[in-house]
């Protein structure tokens, strides 16, 4: 059985507790994302299960038509209430589900960023030049 809102209101709450950036006064934001990552995970779920991704309709002439599966819309309304509601509460996803320090990506992603910063050159101006 999946995770259930209360178990993802846990998950949220300690990435937050993580980043310094829980206060009680974010419980219905907290719980807004944990319902919208409840339904986007058995949205999933459901179209993990699918055989077509499309359903037959009737149209109003009696016309047999098909239109995508409803679950289709249901994981994208999903998606943007995670994106929306992450955003607000200042969370990434690897805030939330956490890093994983042995992904090659993340360490060659690291070294390309490490790389290409350089050393801030301050110039200060001559007692001189300030009489100018």
């Amino acid at each position: 059985m999946g995770k259930n809102v209360s178990d993802y209101k846990i998950e949220i709450t300690k990435a937050l507790k993580a980043v310094g950036k829980y206060s009680r006064g974010l419980d219905i934001q907290i719980t807004s994302l944990a319902g919208a990552l409840c339904t986007l995970n058995k949205a999933n779920a459901e179209i993990d299960a699918l055989e077509t991704v499309t359903i037959k309709v009737k149209s109003r002439y009696g016309n047999d038509t098909l239109a995508p599966h409803p679950v289709f819309k249901i994981q994208k309304d999903a998606q943007d209430s995670v994106t929306r509601q992450m955003k607000a509460l200042g969370l990434t996803a690897e805030g939330l589900i956490g890093v994983d320090d042995d992904d090659p990506l993340i360490d060659l992603t690291k070294k390309v960023k490490n790389a290409t910063r350089k050393k801030a050159n301050i110039i200060k101006p001559n007692n001189e030049d300030q009489a100018l």
